[in-house]
């Protein structure tokens, strides 16, 4: 059995499997079977910057895996014209804090520019809230845009990247959810905040919320999604995850 979940495929159970072995009936309808819908041919990424903190140059890492299936990405490739066809239009990454001024520090002495407050920020398809060096609590403000981001239905996912699992726990979003974090924090995030389901994988998830231990487990983390939500997109997302050095699922389970 393997350590980390493969993705979000929810198997139908006995019964089911039963009954669509036994009717006559060939409709959708009666058989209740649901499609993925397709694929956004543009997507808005925003990373939620908080305070001061320092964010590790690793943690972003999850944005460049994102933008490998991108129709500027995909081009520089040289891919073969299916993969091109199939590229993602436009990814739009934005930078997130409370002022929307400035820039934040990253690991390895350098600078980011944040784009947007919370105040003035769209809502975005993926939220990407990576790792810092403090615990210093929320700001009323941060835990209102986390609620409103995470509560719309155009949000597809919010991946939280190592110890970033810590913010969303403070949001109040994690209660009975299933989720994970470092192994240094789990003990301490388990005594703060009893109610949700920590777990002892590399990555996990629960609904659209995904949580990684660390920033190397956040890329297989992301490359899942990638996986399930870019189902229309084999060509192009192939390319993508080799460019970024990722295994096929057959060659990880051999």
């Amino acid at each position: 059995m393997p350590s980390t979940p493969r993705g979000y495929t929810t198997f139908p159970s006995s019964a089911d499997l039963f009954y669509f072995c036994t009717t006559s009936s060939t409709s959708e309808e009666d058989l209740d079977i649901r499609y993925a819908p397709p694929s956004k041919s543009s997507l808005k990424i925003g990373v939620l910057i908080v305070g001061n903190d320092q964010i590790q140059l690793m943690d972003l890492a999850v944005i460049d895996l994102l933008a490998k299936i991108g129709r500027t990405s995909i081009s520089r490739l040289h891919a073969a014209d299916g993969a091109q066809d199939e590229a993602v239009d436009e990814l739009d990454v934005r930078y997130v804090n409370e002022s929307g001024t400035g820039s934040f520090s990253i690991t390895s002495g350098a600078r980011m520019p944040v784009t947007n407050s919370f105040e003035d920020a769209p809502q975005f398809d993926i939220l990407v809230i990576p790792g810092s060096f403090t615990a210093s609590e929320l700001s009323a403000s941060a835990i209102t845009f986390l609620t409103t981001q995470s509560s719309n239905p155009s949000m597809i996912a919010i991946f939280c990247v190592s110890s970033g699992i810590l913010r969303l726990a403070q949001s109040g979003l994690l209660y009975q959810k299933r989720a994970t974090g470092p192994p240094s924090l789990l003990r301490t995030l388990r005594q703060r905040y009893p109610d949700t389901l920590w777990q002892n994988f590399s990555w996990t998830r629960h609904d659209h919320l995904w949580s990684s231990t660390s920033a190397i487990s956040a890329l297989d983390m992301v490359a899942a999604w990638m996986r399930e939500y870019f189902w229309d997109r084999t060509e192009a997302l192939r390319c993508a995850l080799t460019a970024a050095g990722i295994p096929p699922l057959d060659e990880d389970e051999e």
